[in-house]
């Protein structure tokens, strides 16, 4: 698990998909438990103090770490060496999951389990109960991916998921009070991440403000969540004010107020869970107070890949629809796209990407749109070195690079994989693909 190939940096990323953990959906209702402003109840007894060589005495997620390592949660590596950066796979956020909580089991699994799960897999028992206690769900086919790396917003929503957590006012406005970034949210993670929000449990480094919610989670980071999870049920201490790191958790110092929320589960006919959620909010602040009643709807699926475009890339978003590709990307698939993010379109020249978009140049934005677009889903995992064909009927030069875990695209490198959709899967890419075939010199005014 520790030396699996795609390990992703932490950098930030564009975008918001799905989660690996795609399927992961909001589980709605459930009143909140202990809040962290209350005195929880004491602590479980920990062993002796544990440090680890490269989680120095000033490390922002250092009292995270060592209060679960002395509780056996998490464990080093047997140099004495945590790997704080090291960024987490789905099977070591499922092992964390088991160790730290004592759900009830909510739904079986097929007695068959996950397809790329075999029995003697050495986090089998770990990834079997943080399914049955509801904390995480698979993917279509019978899968798990064990080994793909998850990102915050899908470790988020499993905590939420797990913890039966609900958000008491209009997730969309919770939200927007916390982040900055908060338009790269998943549709999935909407309800999840506001819920987990108002229970203290996100924890930003360096920036509070800053989610981050596509970027691969690190180890410090799971270290981070799940104490503020243990806090949430009452099961540790919150950090003290005078702690660095009590900095970090969001909303810890916020005084909102809300009050009579219900919420309904209900499936329609594809069998896609939909939560639905009638409120009424009260909110206080210097300015005075404001009452809103608001009905919201959020599918517990992941959107298709025209959807997550328009969300988290926006040139993209338009440029699909300018070319008239919705239809076909919004068709079952599935498709892997390497998406060019905002950044990677600004890079072009303005006039070019202006003409790009004009009704002359369709034919042209077509092929260039078709060309980042691959028939069939492959996830990062399975990307090999070497030509992909895409719809544009011209292949993509794939270069994987084991000893950097990074993986090109022509001259484009991959800044954020794996991001879920209901109809296949994207890749975010830093460079707008362009086909050998075409002079975008040539494009008409």
């Amino acid at each position: 698990m520790m030396n699996s190939f795609l390990r992703w940096s932490s950098g930030s990323t564009l975008l918001s998909i799905a989660m690996t953990v795609g399927a992961m959906a909001p589980i709605v209702i459930s009143a909140p438990t202990l809040a962290q402003t209350t005195s929880p109840s004491p602590s479980p007894s920990a062993s002796a103090a544990v440090n680890f060589s490269d989680v120095a005495s000033d490390f922002w997620a250092r009292p995270f770490i060592q209060a679960l390592a002395e509780r056996k949660i998490i464990t080093g590596f047997p140099n004495g060496t945590f790997r704080p950066e090291q960024p987490v796979e789905r099977a070591e956020f499922a092992t964390m999951i088991a160790n730290a909580f004592e759900q009830n089991k909510t739904r079986p699994l097929a007695e068959s389990g996950f397809r790329d799960v075999p029995t003697n897999y050495w986090a089998t028992s770990a990834i079997e109960e943080a399914f049955q206690t509801g904390f995480m769900k698979g993917y279509a086919g019978g899968l798990f991916l064990p080994e793909q790396a998850i990102t915050r917003a899908q470790a988020i929503t499993a905590l939420a998921q797990g913890l039966s957590l609900s958000a008491e006012g209009t997730p969309e406005e919770i939200l927007r009070s916390s982040y900055k970034d908060v338009g790269w949210i998943p549709a999935y993670a909407i309800n999840p991440i506001a819920a987990a929000t108002q229970a203290k449990i996100v924890v930003n480094y360096p920036n509070v403000q800053a989610l981050n919610p596509l970027r691969t989670l690190t180890r410090a980071e799971a270290a981070a969540l799940l104490y503020q999870a243990l806090v949430r049920q009452g099961r540790v201490q919150p950090l003290a004010n005078n702690v660095a790191a009590a900095n970090y958790i969001v909303g810890r110092n916020s005084e909102v107020s809300q009050t009579t929320s219900t919420t309904t589960s209900t499936s329609d006919t594809s069998g896609s869970a939909r939560a639905t959620t009638t409120m009424t909010t009260s909110t206080s602040d210097n300015r005075g107070s404001t009452t809103a009643t608001t009905s919201t709807t959020s599918t517990t699926e992941p959107g298709d890949i025209v959807a997550l475009s328009a969300l988290n890339f926006t040139t993209l978003g338009s440029a699909i629809q300018t070319a008239g590709l919705t239809d076909t990307l919004k068709s079952e698939g599935p498709y892997t796209v390497f998406a060019p993010t905002d950044q990677a379109f600004a890079a072009l020249p303005k006039e070019t990407l202006r003409k790009l978009l004009l009704p002359e140049n369709r034919e042209t934005l077509v092929r260039i749109l078709r060309y980042h677009v691959v028939s069939g889903e492959v996830t990062a995992n399975e990307l090999k070195g070497g030509q992909l064909k895409t719809l544009a009927d011209r292949p993509v030069n794939i270069q994987v690079n084991r000893a950097t875990n990074q993986i090109r695209v022509n001259d484009a490198s991959v800044t954020q994989p794996n991001m879920q959709a209901s109809n296949g899967v994207i890749h975010a890419v830093n460079e707008v693909l362009i086909p050998p075939n075409i002079n975008l010199n040539q494009l008409r005014n």
